[in-house]
């Protein structure tokens, strides 16, 4: 039942975007549809409607691509394999992620120009933000699961140490943000996982989700915009608006007064 919420809170907030100038209002129910026939193993449909997406916008997604890109493997379309190939080099995708392509008849044109897209990364990209904002989401899940073990009393933490990391946390995206703009793969390039050897996403809800039930609603007027430029995904909205914490979204330090209060109550 949640999920079928969720598919229709997403609809319907598209629809209304769709009357606002929002450059991926059309691209996400595109792409969702495109997923959606890659699950049913129906990939020419899938092809149709992923290519119809990347016509929407300049900038596709990297999750979206390197699923279009096991598309057209599968399909053999050597011709489409090569431009997403050549779009996620461009955007920072290292020649380690087609290593099991060597064979193909498109690669060593990727291979030879391969220095080219990189050069073009550096030059149009932010490694070093990358870099950063990963570190930062590595800071912020370790801090979670010490705040659930907190929750449930297998450690302690004062509130006021509670509150420096999370403070921490809240003010280094702000300071990223505030230098480079908000981090995601338009400015980053894509988030290649190696250990997958995949494309995801950047836990970027994630972080915010967090930052949210830290008692600090960061960036909330601007979710609407981030959303119409493929930042956050449309179904962002209503997920961030339901995160909380305990302490009525009053701020950092007195979530985490409101949180020891709690903890220490839930011990008597």
């Amino acid at each position: 039942m949640k999920k079928i919420l969720l598919i229709l809170t997403f609809f319907t907030l598209m629809t209304k975007l769709s009357a606002q100038e929002c450059e991926y209002s059309e691209y996400y129910p595109l792409v969702e549809l495109a997923s959606k026939y890659y699950s049913q193993k129906n990939y020419k449909e899938s092809e149709i409607n992923f290519k119809l997406a990347f016509d929407k916008t300049e900038f596709p997604l990297g999750k979206d691509l390197h699923l279009a890109f096991l598309i057209a493997e599968k399909i053999k379309d050597a011709e489409w394999a090569l431009q997403i190939a050549t779009q996620l080099a461009k955007g920072g995708v290292p020649l380690s992620y087609f290593r099991y392509y060597k064979k193909t008849q498109w690669y060593s044109q990727l291979n030879a120009e391969y220095k080219t897209y990189s050069d073009y990364y550096i030059t149009n990209f932010k490694p070093e933000l990358r870099d950063k904002f990963n570190s930062l989401i590595e800071r912020d899940a370790t801090f979670t699961r010490q705040i659930m073990d907190w929750y449930y009393g297998t450690i302690e933490i004062t509130s006021e140490n509670a509150y420096n990391e999370a403070n921490a946390i809240y003010s280094e995206l702000k300071q990223m943000t505030e230098k480079y703009g908000f981090p995601s793969e338009h400015n980053m390039g894509y988030n290649y996982v190696s250990r997958l050897n995949k494309i995801e996403d950047y836990h970027t809800l994630a972080l915010m989700i967090h930052i949210y039930k830290y008692g600090e609603r960061i960036y909330e007027n601007e979710i609407p915009n981030y959303i119409c430029s493929g930042i956050l995904h449309p179904n962002s909205k209503q997920i961030l608006k339901q995160s909380m914490g305990f302490g009525n979204s009053m701020g950092i330090e007195h979530e985490m007064k409101v949180r020891e209060e709690m903890y220490k109550k839930k011990k008597e």
